[in-house]
């Protein structure tokens, strides 16, 4: 194999390491270069020797199954590199063979019962981490029936181990923030309209009902990536709440006004700290500079949750708005280019479908006062 093959595979291993299904992926791209019938990976706990991680070229995911809850305990490599892993990773590239008789093997359980049916003839092996709490190998395998691996083939394997030990710690962190990030993402959809934004207003995270805030079109928007309010007055209110807080300051709350029929919300900004309060993988603030939590409160009923709660129509639920800031039946007829008659008609289809005697019961109702 030529340097650019070389450095091809090499990328390969790297590019691999930060996709979500990476790791298998690649031992099915490393079968080519070594004539393989598959190529498994596994980490190994110590002193009991279990997998904690294990990865194979093979597709049907049951084999994975059956070697983690069975076959593991019966494979004679398994209790040989257990009692001899230090020796065994001093001894670089090497063969099935050099660990135990080729007839031994094909007398075990693990090669009649699992082995044998998958091509685990034939292997090609390597230490490719190994400390006090884990080791972890590679194996690539062909039947028995095939040849056996030259040395061209281990000394491209020699020339990958380094590589692939680098590329599965990666893998292995990788996985592990994104569990995290999962795990974030559920805890953040529970609060109420919250943005999490780095220190330039950008938004890093939304949960659902900031979604729905936003879809609104009340006072807050997003535009080319960051946090914007609607009005420029609003805009540099906002701007000056985002800015870098002294020491010890109360988090800033102000209130930004929406257009005619969405209500005023207030919003509640809490820096944060993006090497302890915020995980990392939504930091893209690594520098000292702050981030933001940004919780947004409507200060009164939006149309939507009117026409979801109470089946109003949108002018209805426009009108209930209306009458919630205080505004009288003339005003709204005049606010809204509609006639009086019109007006008082969907006041008492409003009262009707809210259930309430008039405008002191429409209130509590709507805003508990």
């Amino acid at each position: 194999m030529d340097e650019d093959q070389l450095g091809a595979l090499i990328e390969t291993i790297y590019t691999s390491a930060f996709e979500e299904d990476g790791w298998g992926k690649l031992l099915q791209n490393l079968c080519a270069p070594f004539h393989a019938a598959s190529i498994t990976s596994a980490t190994w706990r110590k002193p009991d020797a279990m997998p904690i991680f294990a990865a194979t070229s093979l597709l049907d995911p049951s084999l994975v199954r059956d070697f983690e809850t069975y076959y593991h305990a019966v494979d004679p490599g398994i209790s040989t590199y257990r009692e001899n892993i230090d020796a065994i990773a001093e001894m670089g590239v090497i063969s099935r063979y050099e660990l135990f008789p080729f007839d031994e093997y094909t007398k075990t359980e693990f090669y009649c019962d699992f082995g044998r049916n998958i091509g685990f003839g034939q292997s090609l092996t390597t230490i490719i981490n190994n400390n006090a709490h884990l080791f972890a190998n590679i194996h690539i395998h062909r039947p028995i029936q095939n040849n056996t691996f030259d040395d061209g083939e281990k000394k491209l394997l020699t020339a990958l181990a380094p590589h692939l030990s680098r590329g599965l710690r990666i893998y292995r962190e990788m996985t592990g923030l994104r569990a995290k990030a999962s795990q974030f993402e559920a805890a953040f959809d529970t609060l109420a309209a919250s943005f999490l934004l780095d220190h330039a207003g950008r938004v890093l995270a939304l949960s659902r009902k900031a979604e729905e805030l936003l879809a609104a079109d009340g006072p807050l928007t997003v535009q080319n990536g960051r946090l914007t309010a609607r009005y420029p007055p609003d805009q540099a209110k906002l701007d000056a709440a985002l800015s870098r807080q002294a020491p010890g300051a109360p988090p800033p709350e102000l209130v930004l006004h929406g257009p005619a029929y969405c209500p005023a919300v207030r919003l509640s900004i809490m820096p944060v700290n993006g090497a302890g309060n915020i995980p990392l993988f939504f930091d893209v603030t690594r520098t000292a500079r702050g981030a933001f939590l940004v919780t947004a409160v409507a200060l009164g009923p939006t149309v939507q949750s009117l026409t979801a709660n109470y089946r109003l129509t949108r002018a209805e639920a426009e009108v209930a708005q209306l009458l919630a800031q205080g505004l009288k039946a003339q005003q709204i007829a005049a606010h809204r280019g509609a006639s009086v008659a019109t007006v008082n008609t969907q006041i008492k289809q409003i009262y009707a479908k809210a259930d309430v005697d008039g405008h002191v019961g429409l209130l509590v109702k709507l805003l508990g006062r």
